[in-house]
């Protein structure tokens, strides 16, 4: 068997992770560990949280199946997430409520499963006709005319943040994310709050968004999450030269738009958070068959499927 059937084969399985580090990954871990030993699928940890980003959902594209994909991996996890937060771009490209309507019942299985989910907005996205399809993620928002959520777990809480800047024409859409006044006043006053862990994220990276100084400036802030570029990467930002005051960040994979294909799992216990990178595909700028992939594409997914990120807490 050669090295681009091996690979093949093991995508179509549908594995966690690669063969090389299933048994090394925090999943695996909680899997067997003898807290958790035999309670197989449907059963919840409250510490596991699910990310995935830039669905755009197009009724009339390969999207949609590499979602469905995603979501029975997802459901089919040996212990299931409390939450599964998506990071925006749910739409396609304009956020039609088409599109949000196509979008619904590709995700109901998720909280038919007792799942809790929290949608955050992108650059595709649109609020109001958002709104109208999933008007229970609307009503759940801490800032009025932008979608701000808090998820908690016992270990540590996430703030979603709203990146989304709305066209006045509503078939375009702005590329560039950024976060008005009064988030970034809540979320500064919201941190100098906390005593607990604390994550935050959205849909743009650091750099449009602005936030690094308020995130590395607060002592219960432990790292910065976000979507945008549809690749798996890790990096960092620093307090100053002379501290050691950094804040891991981590951009997610596409759910199946192009580029990293797949999701991320983030477990929490008492002293850091490790996320996992669940990959299955990398393809660019749309998908090939087997035959017509490039070997490179395999390589990349290879790399990228089990990679881990881990945040430590620093209080």
């Amino acid at each position: 068997m050669n090295r681009r059937s091996f690979l093949s084969g093991v995508m179509a399985a549908g594995c966690l992770t690669s063969i090389q580090s299933v048994a090394a990954s925090p999943l695996a871990r909680l899997a067997t560990s003898p807290s958790v030993k035999g309670l197989g699928a449907g059963k919840f940890d409250d510490n596991l949280i699910v990310f995935i980003s830039d669905l755009h959902c197009n009724p009339e594209g390969y999207q949609p199946d590499h979602l469905r994909k995603v979501i029975n991996r997802i459901l089919n996890l040996p212990v299931l997430p409390r939450n599964v937060i998506a990071f925006g771009d749910l739409a396609y490209l304009t956020g039609k409520v088409s599109e949000y309507e196509f979008l619904k019942p590709i995700l109901k299985p998720l909280e038919d499963a007792g799942i809790t989910l929290t949608l955050g907005m992108g650059n595709h996205d649109h609020r109001a006709r958002f709104a109208q399809v999933f008007p229970e993620q609307a009503a759940k928002t801490k800032l009025q005319g932008r979608y701000v959520y808090v998820v908690e777990t016992p270990n540590a809480d996430f703030i979603m943040l709203d990146s989304l800047q709305e066209s006045d024409d509503p078939t375009k859409w702005i590329t560039a994310g950024a976060l008005n006044d009064e988030q970034k006043q809540w979320l500064e006053q919201t941190l100098k709050g906390y005593t607990k862990p604390v994550f935050v994220g959205s849909h743009h990276p650091l750099d449009e968004v602005g936030i690094s100084s308020i995130l590395v400036n607060s002592p219960t802030c432990c790292g910065y999450i976000y979507g945008h570029n549809h690749r798996w990467q890790k990096h960092w930002i620093k307090q100053s030269y002379g501290s050691q005051r950094i804040v891991r960040a981590m951009c997610l994979p596409s759910t199946g738009h192009w580029g990293d294909i797949g999701f991320v799992t983030f477990s929490l216990d008492s002293k850091k958070a490790v996320a996992v990178n669940h990959q299955s595909e990398f393809f660019f700028p749309v998908p090939a068959s087997p035959a017509e992939a490039p070997e490179q594409w395999q390589y990349i997914t290879e790399e990228n499927n089990g990679d881990q990120c881990t945040f430590m807490y620093t209080i």
